[in-house]
């Protein structure tokens, strides 16, 4: 039993992971209702809202604002509550002598394409986001590649060119909140991906690190899931650990 949960929480916690098993439901598939569940285990809403919300923390269900909850990772996530500060792009550019240069490739509307980003940013599996693909450079060296993904219904039109001055900010004046949280997490790969291998100018097989996040408002809500490549010849990264 979870440290501090009783045993009506636990009782609905062992209802929802069971009708998850039992029924087969996918992540990203919708679940009973906070007063469908209460009603069926005669339990009132409160204690299924504190136990749903141990299961939002291990991330094996997510609530959509006004849609209910679904199913998320079929297991405790080992990376949940891992959060990180990398030194900023302007920064390495200027350390560097160079100036930071953000350059849109492409940018496009398409559906949440995993249940797993539809997750992450709390939103349903049919709901469309921005895909937007960025390059970022020092001066005109390619230095990182961004795939950057933003909620449609954060935005009540999108203006891409802001987002070459400064993606943080335009997404703070859009939604009057500040960006608090980028939860990341790092890995080194050998770039394959034709595209990406002529836009940062690199070889096959060229080791690189992909940083895969996701940001956070200072309201605790998701605006973005990123997947960055890094090559750290002349991006080098500097991390620095702080706890949530």
């Amino acid at each position: 039993m979870a440290d501090g949960m009783t045993e009506k929480q636990k009782e609905v916690v062992d209802y929802i992971l069971t009708r998850i098993k039992d029924d087969g439901l996918q992540p990203g598939e919708k679940l009973d209702t906070e007063i469908a569940i209460a009603k069926c285990l005669g339990i009132t809403r409160t204690t299924v809202r504190e136990a749903t919300r141990i299961l939002v923390e291990q991330q094996r269900i997510y609530r959509v604002k006004g849609s209910g909850i679904f199913v998320g990772a079929t297991e405790i996530s080992s990376q949940a509550h891992r959060y990180h500060v990398l030194s900023p792009f302007d920064y390495q550019a200027q350390r560097n002598g160079h100036k930071g240069v953000r350059k849109i490739i492409s940018a496009s509307i398409i559906r949440v394409p995993s249940a797993e980003m539809a997750q992450a940013l709390r939103i349903k599996t049919s709901d469309p986001i921005y895909k937007i693909l960025r390059l970022m450079c020092f001066d005109e060296t390619p230095v990182a590649l961004e795939h950057i993904h933003l909620p449609v219904n954060m935005f009540n039109s999108m203006e891409f060119s802001k987002l070459e001055v400064s993606k943080y900010a335009y997404i703070e004046e859009v939604t009057g909140k500040k960006v608090q949280l980028r939860d990341q997490h790092l890995t080194a790969i050998n770039l394959t991906q034709a595209e990406t291998l002529a836009l940062l100018k690199l070889g096959a097989g060229d080791a690189v690190i992909q940083i895969n996040e996701t940001v956070f408002l200072d309201d605790g809500v998701p605006c973005e899931v990123n997947v960055a490549i890094i090559n750290t010849r002349f991006f080098p990264l500097k991390q620095n650990s702080q706890r949530p």
